[in-house]
């Protein structure tokens, strides 16, 4: 079986996913991260974790610039396989673009929870996390 992560980190920058990972630790040692370096791995593994029921994690973090699959093209596949998910998933969108072009084609992905601008410090973690689990924080 499979380890349920609370939080997927999708990025082609490995520095920045391990620094995304140690931060998220400093904030949480309950909270786990899986990672993938290019959109079209993560969509594997969730297309797996619907196949095999397996609980999403309830935060994804997407880079829109990637190898293979971009972000776009993640959350196009992702809108696909909403029906099969069973959880709720908040997805914020992380780019080091403040074009106002790419902030306004995320607002048109009812998918997105949010657009968050790298780098992505404590703080910023922290309100997401809070917003997330609530009470639980």
């Amino acid at each position: 079986m499979i380890e349920k992560p609370n939080i997927l980190l999708v990025d082609d920058d490995e520095l920045y996913l391990y620094l995304m990972e140690k931060t998220i630790q400093l904030l949480s040692k309950d909270l786990k991260v899986n990672s993938f370096t290019d959109g079209e791995r993560a969509v594997q593994y969730i297309t797996k974790c619907t196949e095999e029921n397996i609980k999403l994690p309830e935060v994804i973090f997407l880079d829109i610039n990637m190898p293979f699959l971009d972000g776009w093209g993640f959350l196009a596949e992702f809108k696909k396989l909403k029906n099969e998910i069973a959880n709720h998933v908040n997805i914020y969108m992380v780019s080091s673009s403040m074009r106002e072009s790419d902030i306004k084609r995320a607002s048109d992905f009812e998918e997105l929870t949010g657009y968050v601008v790298k780098p992505v410090n404590k703080v910023q973690l922290s309100e997401i996390f809070e917003k997330i689990y609530h009470e639980n924080w």
